[in-house]
């Protein structure tokens, strides 16, 4: 897969960037890309992301910037968080991807904050038809676009053990969308792809996933480091615990607790 990233006014210009505020979820989906079913409950404070996004603004102009989990919905400040998004001027559009679960009580300062919300649907738990109608007209009310994604199946990307092949590691990251698609920003580092920054909270102090990311910094050489990182060929330390965003799918499905609690005890 060919990475060109065009360079505007000193900004590298990409598809997105997104932040995830929140890691627990109010679900607990099997092949969870965020492994949000085996972390901590945590959120992501205001001040953090806004620090985060002036140094990122100053050599990036992502064409969307996404507020994922987790679920973003259950976090208190969500609003605030939207508008130090804003204050940034990171991106023209700012979108929320939630499971729409929670919609029916955010109050009209959300919708009049938010630009788009990406809304998953599952086959379980579907969303009832009133919150549907519900959603749908908030956001014709607020302007607000809505992009409903059919979610029936996750792609399998967990490892049950360590890849040791290096060649089949070589190509998972040469070929895999998600260091293209799913850009992210945490705790004052840049990610081309979300899951180290999550095998960090899961691996916890047994695995340092943090050569996987970029510091953020101020400095003149900032744009160059982030154009050699984004174009590197050495595949990150998580590829070694994941499959790529190219393995195989698996239908959708809730994990019950006595399946969680055994997935959980596998890490530390």
């Amino acid at each position: 897969m060919e990475r060109n990233y065009r360079v505007h006014g000193g900004r590298v210009q990409t598809r997105s960037l997104e932040a995830h505020i929140v890691d627990h979820c109010n679900l607990t989906c099997a092949e969870c890309c965020s492994l949000s079913p085996l972390l901590p409950a945590w959120y992501a404070s205001p001040a953090s992301v806004a620090d985060d996004l002036r140094k990122a603004a100053k050599v990036l102009n992502p064409g969307v910037f996404k507020l994922v989990g987790g679920e973003p919905l259950l976090h208190p400040q969500l609003v605030e968080i939207i508008g130090c998004v804003r204050d940034t001027g990171i991106a023209p559009l700012i979108s929320v991807t939630t499971n729409g679960l929670q919609l029916g009580e955010m109050p009209d300062g959300f919708w009049q904050a938010v630009d788009a919300l990406t809304i998953s649907r599952y086959p379980k738990p579907r969303l009832a038809p009133d919150l549907v109608a519900h959603i749908e007209a908030q956001a014709a009310r607020f302007d607000v676009r809505l992009n409903w994604k059919v979610q029936d199946s996750f792609t399998t990307m967990n490892r049950a053990q360590p890849a040791t092949d290096i060649a089949e590691v070589q190509r998972i990251y040469h070929d895999c969308w998600i260091r293209e698609r799913c850009h992210m920003i945490r705790d004052g580092m840049f990610y081309t792809c979300t899951r180290p920054a999550h095998f960090q909270t899961l691996y916890k102090s047994t695995q340092d996933f943090s050569s996987d990311g970029l510091p953020l910094r101020d400095d003149a050489g900032m744009l160059d480091a982030l154009l050699a990182y984004l174009q590197r060929e050495t595949p990150l330390d998580a590829c070694l615990h994941c499959h790529g965003g190219s393995a195989p799918q698996a239908p959708h499905r809730i994990m019950k607790r006595i399946e969680l609690d055994a997935l959980k005890a596998r890490y530390p």
